[in-house]
């Protein structure tokens, strides 16, 4: 029974684990699908956004085009000749959006500036390089006219007069103004800002470092697995957007990114959020089912627990239902048999045994009843135990009772001869007989001396009542 006890406890925790390490397993699953999604969900959006940036970006940068032309065109049907009243012109509009600076350069390469003064430009600019280009348009980063140590872009427009370029508009764009006052309606606030000229590899807006004209944009950028620094060379070199993550020093973590081409020279908006903005929402639902997986865990292992006390407890009834008399609450044969192979290999010292047996109880049941005869045997079995409290004491027949006690032959007697007293109180009487042995004797040589000792016992009694069997 012991050895059935541990298999079922052993199944049952077998059975804990299994289940613990299933819901492990799913929840694995289901956090890596669910990071999976989340950052699908978050490139889509952030795509999206980054198109809707660089539409933003171009209407400004094509509303400050628009303003340096129409006072292109002012400026050509004043006529250049007059430089005093062209100055006042530049002055009286160089309050536009990005400009830091407006000057003219003229066909002598000169540059006529807002205070009416000329100057020779020291970047090695010349008009006609400029006049070449026939259309408006917008530079790469260059040196700045009178300080070629500051990197800006200049917004370019030819000035016509009476058909002919007479002279080049520019307006100074600084790095840091585009940085600064380049604005967007992304809804994520948490997204940063980079325009990249991938023909020059240099950072024109980069609102996370905030810093001017850096080179190199993507040298020595870690990018995530998965992602491919190959793709984001091809799509640069084609002009096609995409997507892609890389670890960035300055966070210390990665970026996820989306990359449009704004459609200006070779330039690209990049949009960028930090991965645990990406992860933030798998991150509180991994919360939530870790705190669910844990919950069940602890239910299946309190079930189990409840379910291993419950087995015990019914294993223990049914051992009991097996090993017990029911109507007298003592041992029955099955406990006497199993006691008996216990003592075949050893038992303990001092041992006696004392083997009992009603009388008149058949006589009993035929003249009152099997509920006296009942009474009577709970009487002996009464007074059997408390005579042995303590000591195995069985019912190993219908009328016939014995004890193991762990006391010499003569104080076994002793009790035997209380218990018998009570019954006789009672109205009853039962034949008992006391047997020991040395320690080599076995058992059931013991309770076979016993037995004799009884059965001698209850010869007395009869001869001294008659040999009618019949309970007063």
């Amino acid at each position: 029974m012991d050895l059935k006890k541990k298999m079922k406890r052993t199944e049952n925790i077998l059975a804990v684990a299994v289940l613990t390490a299933v819901l492990a397993v799913g929840f694995l699953i289901v956090f890596g699908r669910l990071r999976s999604y989340s950052v699908k969900v978050c490139l889509q959006a952030l795509e999206e956004e980054t198109q809707e940036a660089k539409n933003d970006i171009c209407r400004q940068l094509a509303s400050l085009q628009d303003h340096l032309e129409m006072l292109a065109d002012l400026i050509g049907q004043e006529g250049l000749s007059d430089h005093r009243q062209t100055a006042k012109i530049l002055q009286a509009c160089g309050d536009l959006d990005l400009i830091s600076r407006l000057g003219i350069l003229l066909p002598d390469d000169r540059i006529l500036q807002p205070d009416g003064t000329l100057a020779d430009p020291m970047n090695g600019i010349t008009f006609d390089a400029l006049a070449s280009k026939k259309e408006p348009f917008i530079t790469d980063i260059e040196q700045d006219h009178f300080a070629p140590d500051l990197s800006v872009l200049f917004s370019n427009v030819p000035i016509m007069v009476e058909g002919e370029n007479r002279g080049i508009l520019f307006g100074v764009i600084q790095l840091k103004d585009m940085t600064e006052d380049i604005r967007t309606d992304t809804s994520n606030e948490n997204a940063e800002i980079f325009i990249i000229d991938t023909k020059n590899k240099n950072f024109i807006v980069d609102t996370l470092h905030k810093e001017e004209g850096v080179s190199d944009a993507m040298q020595g950028r870690q990018i995530k697995k998965g992602y491919s620094k190959k793709k984001i060379t091809q799509d640069f070199a084609e002009g096609r957007g995409g997507v892609t993550a890389y670890f960035s020093r300055s966070i210390n973590g990665y970026l996820y990114t989306a990359y449009e081409p704004i459609g200006i020279n070779e330039w690209f908006l990049m949009l960028s959020v930090p991965e645990d903005i990406v992860l933030d929402e798998a991150d509180y639902i991994k919360k939530a089912l870790l705190c669910l997986g844990a919950y069940e865990s602890l239910m299946l292992f309190l079930y189990f627990w409840w379910e291993i006390v419950r087995t015990r407890k019914e294993i223990q009834e049914k051992e009991k239902l097996a090993t017990t008399d029911l109507l007298t609450g003592l041992k029955n044969r099955n406990a006497y048999e199993q006691t008996l192979r216990q003592y075949m290999n050893e038992r303990p010292e001092p041992f006696s045994c004392v083997y009992a047996d009603a009388n008149g109880l058949h006589e009993l049941n035929n003249s009152q009843g099997h509920l006296a005869g009942d009474r009577m045997l709970q009487s002996v079995a009464d007074a059997l135990t408390d005579a042995f409290d303590g000591e195995d004491v069985y019912r190993i027949g219908g009328d016939e009772f014995l004890v193991f006690t762990q006391t010499d032959e003569g104080t076994a007697a002793e009790r035997a001869a209380r218990a018998q007293e009570v019954v006789s109180e009672a109205g009853y009487h039962v034949s008992i007989g006391t047997a020991a042995g040395e320690k080599t004797a076995t058992v059931a040589a013991i309770v076979k001396a016993a037995e004799q000792e009884m059965y001698e016992d209850k010869r007395r009694y009869y001869q001294s009542h008659g040999d009618r069997r019949k309970m007063r």
